[in-house]
């Protein structure tokens, strides 16, 4: 490839482009910078940043793409899009800034339920003096990759015991690991379900009725990696019949959460707007700048999206 300036178009329905802009334009390796949507000429444009859903024909008008990056850690928005083709690499960010702030998420949504901290709450309102008593729990992280991995090492620095779930084996010290073979003797230990699994066709769905059932009666769910693991009506039964006793849910099938989602007003879930680990501009294009260059001289992109995995 030559080393002329690259043309970069930046697609994004939920992120404000502006930091991204300024931040690209300072490289020397940034040619022009075009956010959609736009009339302008795209023939020149070798590169897509893209986060959420492309809008119908977008690739069409750019025919000498290069490199596509997701600017967030996920990439389902990317593997289920038929527009785009099967030879354009695909990367995504792996920032760690982003498993800092997802672990850091995690353990307060733990150490919340584990201290009966939202109990409290309401016994500050109506005056009561209960003092309720907590145990060690297990927890079981589903999802061992660049995100998982770290909050269950953490997850052990802070004394808890851990059970780590994954498609293939891993070995993480001072961690039971399982694989996919293996799945409900995993689930039969977490009294605390982390879910970070990546989404594939074998994944959606995952956290359903079945799976509940395998897990230990009154466990509670943490699900921070995709709204479609989740069957929502399955949760929700589960949470009635007492299988679950509660969960903190930041990921959902339909963002923003429609008003008429029984969710919302279930006393056993609690809601955050997908904020548990949010991409920061400034620490993200660092890693895009240092592909963009990878690019330009023919290398090997960092953190490509093995599109037989779908992550």
């Amino acid at each position: 490839m030559d080393k002329q300036k690259v043309d970069i178009l930046i697609s994004s329905s939920v992120w404000d482009p502006k930091p991204w802009v300024e931040g690209l334009s300072k490289s020397d390796l940034v040619g022009n910078i075009h956010v959609w949507p736009t009339q302008a000429d795209l023939t020149n444009v070798k590169v897509l940043f893209v986060w959420k859903p492309l809008d119908k024909g977008v690739i069409d008008l750019i025919p000498n793409l290069k490199w596509i990056s997701s600017l967030g850690a996920g990439v389902d928005h990317l593997m289920t899009d038929p527009q785009i083709p099967e030879h354009i690499p695909i990367t995504r960010i792996v920032d760690p800034f982003l498993a800092r702030d997802m672990t850091n998420y995690v353990i307060m949504g733990l150490m919340m339920h584990q201290r009966s901290m939202l109990r409290h709450l309401d016994n500050q309102k109506s005056k009561t003096w209960d003092r309720i008593t907590y145990k060690p729990l297990k927890v079981g992280v589903m999802g061992l990759g660049a995100l998982g991995g770290h909050l269950a090492e953490k997850l052990v620095g802070l004394g808890f015991e851990v059970f780590g779930y994954s498609r293939r084996l891993k070995r993480i010290e001072g961690i039971k690991c399982f694989d996919e073979s293996d799945q409900k003797e995993f689930l039969s230990h977490a009294e605390v379900l982390v879910n970070l699994l990546p989404v594939t066709p074998q994944t959606v769905n995952i956290l359903n009725k079945q799976l509940f059932s395998s897990l230990p009666k009154g466990a509670y769910l943490i699900n921070v990696a995709r709204g479609n693991h989740l069957v929502e009506s399955d949760l929700i039964n589960a949470l009635d019949d007492e299988q679950l006793s509660g969960a903190l849910l930041d990921v959902f099938w339909e963002e923003p959460l429609p008003p008429s989602n029984p969710l919302w007003e279930h006393t056993k879930v609690t809601i955050t707007p997908h904020v548990a680990s949010v991409t920061t501009p400034n620490s993200a294009i660092a890693l895009l700048l240092d592909n963009l260059k990878r690019l330009r001289e023919d290398r090997e992109l960092l953190h490509t999206v093995d599109l037989n995995k779908g992550y």
